[in-house]
């Protein structure tokens, strides 16, 4: 791997969404059934798999792109294009083919996106 490229601060991100879907997923069947928890773990996964593809965008463009502004900003555009699909194709089959609770499933994508939020904090102090 390209020594440019610092996936360290993305994999502490992915840790730290890992931990939340875990912690949310037990909190979810605690209070609710197994059923829920599926449905939430699920939207978790929504969000991590978000991370995982940027993250391979980013190594992939350190790779490709290098010092060539025009081709990162490409490859840039062209991850968040592919994370926003990702994210409406998974968001639908969760809702119509695997019939999983909503709210469950909006929870756990909502809490292991406060990941990045709490990252960006943390990443400007």
């Amino acid at each position: 791997m390209d020594r440019r490229v610092r996936v360290q601060p993305i994999n502490q991100l992915i840790k730290r969404q890992i931990v939340l879907l875990v912690l949310t997923v037990l909190i979810v069947l605690w209070w609710q059934e197994s059923s829920a928890a599926l449905a939430c773990f699920y939207g978790g996964s929504i969000a991590i798999a978000n991370t995982l593809l940027q993250r391979w965008h980013l190594i992939g463009s350190a790779k490709q792109a290098k010092s060539n502004a025009g081709m990162n900003l490409r490859k840039a555009y062209r991850c968040v294009l592919e994370r926003w699909i990702l994210t409406i194709v998974m968001l639908a089959v969760g809702f119509t083919v695997l019939a999983l609770m909503p709210l469950p499933l909006l929870t756990g994508f909502i809490v292991t996106q406060l990941a990045l939020l709490f990252e960006t904090r943390n990443g400007l102090n």
